[in-house]
């Protein structure tokens, strides 16, 4: 690359080409309407599967499309620009399209506001907390990740159905499983961690996370699917295997959550709206107390059978310090991506967090929850909070008014949004996690909004030209 730069004549040559290939690509796909709607999903899944997890697909080109470089301290400029033109070009690509299914987009931001009021006013907060932020440079550099990642989600929450949302998540997980194996069993210093397989997502927890929900929605579709039940067979049990080579015990119970979720809501869903409601945070706060308490003693419980996991011990060395933390700035916190910063040295404000008895200096919180307070105080975190209940609200009005399995998804998804955030982080951020809530707070708010609205939302397809 730097060779080429040096030579200007040969870089004149290249970026010709490059722009040519451009045009002919959005010609074919502005005059090919159906195309153009495929190439959609195609770079839809691309972006997801990018963000994938806490911290994203940890194979190249990948890491440098995350829009985490965007804000990361040593990104040089060349790679943010490179990495903006990338966006641009696609965005470009996807014009003529976007011209037609953008029609609406006032109405449903209007409506967002309105309906999903908590949400909107934390992507307020988050939009200008480089303000208060000791880095503001970074802090406004991550809000815009945020909010650009956010918007993203806004458009294909209102794009798709549920039903295509599915889809799209489970050849995603498809293509992360079969990846995953091949760097654990090819390239272990990139698939593997010293406590087990850790895939293409970093780290071994996020990964059996990640590959519990691909089990879970997996089999759902062989519920529903008969026809591609030896598919969805073979991707459990690659799932399943990925998980046990991580050696997450959490994740484990994970899947027994969800599952018995699952056929919790056949019998929720005959019930009315506020029974529903009522079982259904039953369900949350037992599961929630079963992740911790078998977390907190898992080594007690089943050394052999759930396998060791870190537990909950050293996790509550720090987690008061981390409070502590919060509370010197609890309105509004430290500012988007501004507390985590250990190249800062003396001046990171999270330098003195450390567990004494193994001098153990976390990364994070291990705790989505706090991580986000952290970023935008207790008054974001609440906002988040109110915003949550105001989605499951919405998810059992939706399941005892539509139908299995697109009626559970919703809590399907929200389960998930907060078991996998009790002892880890991602809730928050350019995550597949938070992208996930924004697309199911938009499909919510759509789908519980009264029919003479939701057909106001509906953009007819532009035929071919």
């Amino acid at each position: 690359m730097k060779e080429i730069l040096k030579e200007p004549f040969l870089l004149i040559i290249i970026l010709g080409i490059a722009i040519c290939f451009i045009l002919l690509v959005y010609n074919a796909l502005a005059k090919n309407s159906k195309l153009a709607a495929n190439a959609e999903k195609f770079l839809a899944g691309f972006f997801l599967f990018t963000i994938s997890g806490a911290t994203g697909a940890s194979i190249s080109p990948f890491t440098k499309l995350h829009p985490s470089v965007l804000y990361n301290y040593n990104t040089k400029m060349v790679t943010v620009a490179a990495q903006l033109a990338i966006y641009l070009t696609l965005v470009f690509l996807l014009s003529s399209r976007l011209r037609y299914t953008l029609q609406n987009i006032l109405n449903i931001i209007i409506t967002l506001i309105v309906k999903a009021p908590f949400i909107s006013l934390f992507l307020g907060v988050v939009s200008f907390s480089g303000f208060w932020s000791d880095t503001p440079e970074i802090a406004t550099k991550a809000s815009l990740a945020y909010i650009g990642a956010s918007a993203v989600a806004v458009y294909i929450g209102k794009q798709y159905s549920w039903t295509e949302l599915l889809r799209l998540f489970r050849w995603i997980s498809f293509v992360a499983v079969i990846f995953s194996i091949y760097y654990a069993q090819f390239k272990p210093s990139i698939g593997r961690h010293l406590k087990g397989w850790s895939g293409i997502l970093g780290h071994p927890n996020q990964f059996a996370f990640f590959m519990a929900l691909t089990a879970v929605l997996w089999f759902l579709h062989a519920l529903y699917s008969p026809k591609q039940r030896r598919l969805s067979a073979v991707v459990i049990l690659l799932a399943l295997f990925s998980l046990q080579n991580a050696n997450s015990g959490a994740s484990k119970v994970l899947v027994i959550v969800l599952l018995s979720l699952w056929f919790y809501l056949n019998f929720v869903k005959r019930l009315p709206v506020q029974w529903a409601f009522i079982s259904v945070v039953l369900f949350l706060i037992v599961s929630i107390i079963l992740i911790i308490v078998i977390s907190d003693n898992l080594e007690s419980i089943v050394v052999g059978g759930l396998g060791k996991d870190m537990t909950l011990t050293g996790r509550t060395d720090f987690w008061p310090q981390i409070i502590d933390k919060i509370n010197q700035r609890p309105l509004l916190g430290y500012g988007s991506a501004s507390f985590w910063q250990p190249w800062r040295g003396l001046d990171d404000p999270g330098r003195d967090i450390i567990v004494i008895k193994t001098q153990f200096k976390p990364p994070h919180s291990h705790n989505g929850f706090l991580d986000l307070a952290l970023q935008v105080g207790w008054v974001g975190l609440s906002l988040f909070i109110l915003s949550f209940f105001n989605n499951l609200v919405k998810a059992v009005t939706y399941l005892t008014s539509a139908k299995l399995p697109e009626a559970g998804l919703p809590l399907v998804f929200l389960t998930y949004t907060i078991m996998t955030n009790l002892t880890e982080t991602g809730l928050f951020g350019v995550t597949s996690v938070w992208f996930w809530y924004i697309v199911l707070t938009v499909r919510l708010t759509l789908d519980t909004n009264t029919k003479k609205q939701r057909e106001t939302h509906r953009i007819r397809e532009p035929s071919s030209l």
